[in-house]
């Protein structure tokens, strides 16, 4: 669901991507997602962490799915992200929920200024989710930058299964399976001298939607893999998984929690 950002990648194909997933993307409170992000905030509360009245920083955060449910407990979150529309998104459930103690941001991660946004050890915790805006040294030091004690980092596992996804990646000749994430990021992490607690748990989402929107969708993930979407191909797949013009297909994943205390 979320590749890892590559050099190649031109920022408007980057763009474009997110703001199409922003249409389809979870909502915080959808009962299915809410069930499964009170697991992952259990999990990470066994390392020591403590949610009330901290102050917390959501890298990545798309349409809330941390942000709004930690703003129960919180004293402040501030959720950002570089797409327009996933802010608005979230911004309308903060609305319709009357979520007061949320920080909206349209920011670019990479592009920020830390101390110009008083972000600088601002946090009592910083939260990234499944998130391309943390790939290198420099992203992870930048997020400890904003942190007074806590950093946590979820990411890719070892598994993600989709067959119709699967067959559009191998037919454009490409490897369809987790994107780098929590086993490139521990490498940093501890190379930065730091030793992150790490825990696994599978999920699975569910994406519907019309034939061209699936066709669409597909051509987005090639793109992001710096290829050229073949539209005939996709094509030819979907109209084979779609039901009277709809189509539902299933990703099968595991992500990894990393949980660490800055110097």
């Amino acid at each position: 669901m979320m590749p890892e950002k590559k050099n190649n990648y031109s920022k408007e194909r980057f763009t474009r991507f997110w703001e199409r997933m922003a249409r389809t993307y979870p909502l915080p409170f959808d009962e299915k997602t809410l069930t499964e992000t009170h697991k992952v905030i259990s999990l990470v509360k066994n390392q020591g962490l403590s949610f009330s009245n901290a102050h917390i920083l959501d890298i990545g955060c798309g349409t809330g799915i941390y942000t709004l449910p930690m703003a129960a407990q919180a004293a402040q979150v501030t959720g950002m992200d570089d797409s327009h529309a996933m802010i608005r998104r979230m911004e309308d459930v903060m609305a319709s929920k009357g979520i007061e103690n949320v920080r909206a941001l349209r920011a670019s991660w990479k592009d920020m200024n830390i101390p110009a946004n008083g972000f600088e050890k601002a946090f009592d915790i910083v939260w990234a989710s499944m998130t391309p805006a943390l790939q290198t040294v420099q992203d992870f030091c930048r997020m400890e930058r904003c942190a007074k004690t806590w950093c946590v980092y979820i990411g890719w596992g070892r598994k993600r299964k989709d067959a119709l996804m699967q067959e559009v990646f191998d037919l454009h000749g490409l490897e369809f399976g987790p994107p780098p994430g929590v086993s490139a990021a521990r490498k940093i992490i501890e190379s930065l001298g730091r030793t992150p607690s790490i825990d696994y748990f599978e999920t699975s989402w569910t994406w519907s939607g019309t034939v061209a929107d699936a066709i669409e969708n597909m051509a987005c993930f090639i793109e992001m893999q710096g290829k050229t979407a073949d539209y005939d191909l996709i094509r030819k797949v979907v109209n084979r998984h779609q039901q009277n013009g709809e189509v539902q297909h299933v990703t099968e994943v595991e992500e990894g929690i990393m949980v660490w205390q800055v110097a």
